[in-house]
């Protein structure tokens, strides 16, 4: 079941006595970058639940968007959610953004108890990146966080090989 979710972090002004919406527009880039990111890795816990990690990766050019994470609870469950790159950056075509009308949907996936256990056994290997060598000039932003620590890193070569394993089983399932 997919929903639409975003923060819509509005300020309020007082006018003549009454209450007025006001949309955060910006030109810059790196803000609406920013703000892209924290929609997509805002994730509400129920007080039954523990987030154990939040991926996130975004295109460098704006190109997609979307977080996976990973809760534990009565049910464990994957919370996706997809920035629709597509149809906002039509909308702000003149690059001015408006930072309280991201298209991000959200939907919840239960894990099978094999797809548990795959997660839970690979967590248990040391994730890490590998140097690579070389100049990145596109590529993507990604992120890996949980309470202990947080790893980004901008192409596929960089994971070693159990890393890119959860990678890609998080990939397929928030592609579906």
């Amino acid at each position: 079941m997919a929903s639409f979710c975003s923060s819509n972090r509005r300020k309020a002004a007082n006018v003549s006595g009454k209450l007025k919406k006001m949309e955060r527009l910006t030109t810059d880039s790196l803000k609406y970058f920013n703000e892209v990111k924290k929609e997509l890795t805002d994730i509400h816990v129920k007080e039954n639940e523990i987030l154990k990690f939040t991926f996130c990766e975004i295109g460098q050019l704006f190109s997609h968007g979307f977080s996976v994470s990973y809760l534990k609870g009565d049910s464990n469950i994957l919370k996706i959610k997809k920035w629709n790159a597509e149809f906002d950056n039509k909308r702000f075509n003149l690059n001015i953004y408006n930072l309280d009308r991201l298209a991000v949907i959200e939907k919840t996936v239960k894990l099978t108890p094999r797809e548990i256990k795959k997660i839970e056994n690979i967590l248990e290997f040391k994730l890490e990146l590998k140097k690579v060598d070389g100049i990145i000039l596109d590529g993507l932003f990604c992120e890996f966080k949980t309470d202990e620590y947080s790893l980004n890193w901008n192409i596929n070569e960089e994971l070693n090989s159990e890393f890119s394993n959860l990678i890609e089983f998080l990939r397929n399932k928030a592609s579906h």
